[in-house]
């Protein structure tokens, strides 16, 4: 079977599916894992950003559970640490506006019985006493951890190829191949720069550019790219150690003495360029929760493209017409917190035909192709 995308989803999901006995050929446009994944803030942070208990909540909760057993088997595979980090994230509350958000949310997660404290300001500082003297009071969420993005996509990439996929890199993927007979549709493989390859079953894993091979396709969905720009700087004096959020941006603190702040949301199709606007606003969300970053090296800038899809849910699950498709994109924000759920769940679909209840509301079948696609040139994958 074909993988089309190498991000951790797809490389995963990969992984699951080698270990499961089927011989895998995984093709990615680029380097694998170097488009979302690697501009990732590694968060895994269900309930900070959760405003009601939906099916989303209960999704990305559950992948979190499997976290821990995930990251344990991934680094026993391959050999490397993945610096998966149980510490909690703080919410801070710095203005009115953020009275109003956190509050509502504090109130109904606690009514739902989630794991959330609200913190007085002065053990907001006992915590992280580098932040904000002004912060008026905050959430600690202890069950949202966090991840090293790029680590944890090299150790799957590395377990993948270990367990005998194939990968093919720097190969555009320009069309899917489909064979129609007496109203029926099946997948045969794709057709690459380099030729067609092959198979009875392809998962389509290409995050924003997903949507960009479904010419054809009745129904079809639309995943649009959501450009987020991130800045990496030296470490204060006094450093940090939980994930720390505002309404307006975070940061995340990483082993070997750096800060990851962001981010940007902007739709400005494939552009993937930093921009001084973008940095200056990062920059500015980075000091009003830690101060003493306005002192800090900036080390590293980036940006990378969330795929979006038009409610903003992931999409996973066989394709409603075309038999042997399969689908696993448009994560958003989440990407690596469902990598777990995403890659076990669909090994689950493609080998035994099963769709756990847990997935049935994010099905591809649900969406339908919208007016268009974004206006900005579009590279194939």
């Amino acid at each position: 079977m074909i993988v089309v995308g190498g991000g951790v989803i797809g490389a995963a999901t990969a992984w699951r599916l080698a270990l499961r006995g089927r011989r895998v050929t995984l093709i990615e446009r680029g380097r694998p894992g170097r488009e979302a994944t690697w501009a990732a803030g590694g968060m895994l942070a269900p309930l900070s950003e959760a405003d009601q208990d939906d099916a989303f909540l209960r999704l990305t909760r559950e992948s979190l559970r499997a976290y821990p057993a995930f990251v344990a088997e991934v680094e026993r595979a391959s050999g490397l640490q993945v610096e998966y980090r149980p510490e909690g994230t703080l919410y801070l509350v710095l203005t009115d506006a953020d009275e109003e958000e956190l509050t509502h949310r504090w109130a109904w997660q606690q009514k739902a019985g989630l794991p959330v404290k609200r913190l007085s300001a002065r053990e907001v500082l006992e915590l992280e006493p580098g932040l904000n003297p002004a912060v008026r009071w905050g959430l600690h969420f202890p069950e949202d951890h966090q991840v090293n993005n790029r680590r944890l996509s090299e150790a799957v990439t590395l377990a993948a190829r270990r367990a005998g996929v194939e990968i093919i890199a720097e190969t555009t993927v320009r069309r899917l191949l489909i064979e129609r007979s007496a109203g029926q549709a099946q997948i045969t493989g794709v057709e690459t720069d380099r030729g067609p390859i092959h198979a009875a079953i392809v998962l389509l894993a290409a995050g924003a550019w997903s949507s960009q091979l479904l010419e054809g396709i009745t129904p079809a969905y639309r995943v649009e790219p959501v450009r987020g720009q991130m800045v990496s700087l030296e470490m204060p004096t006094v450093p940090v150690r939980h994930v720390v959020y505002s309404a307006r941006g975070y940061l995340v603190p990483r082993l070997g003495g750096h800060l990851i702040a962001g981010s940007t949301t902007e739709r400005v199709g494939y552009d993937r360029r930093v921009t001084a606007e973008g940095l200056a606003t990062i920059l500015d969300i980075g000091r009003e929760i830690l101060p003493s970053i306005a002192h800090q090296p900036i080390l590293e800038t980036w940006a990378g493209l969330r795929p979006c899809a038009e409610d903003g849910w992931p999409i996973l699950g066989p394709d409603p017409t075309v038999a042997g498709l399969f689908h696993a994109t448009g994560h958003y924000r989440n990407g690596i917190l469902l990598t777990p759920i995403t890659a076990e769940a669909l090994t689950g679909m493609i080998v035994e035909g099963d769709t756990p209840a847990l997935l049935a509301p994010f099905s591809p079948s649900r969406l339908t192709r919208s007016s268009g696609l974004p206006t900005s040139a579009t590279p194939s994958l």
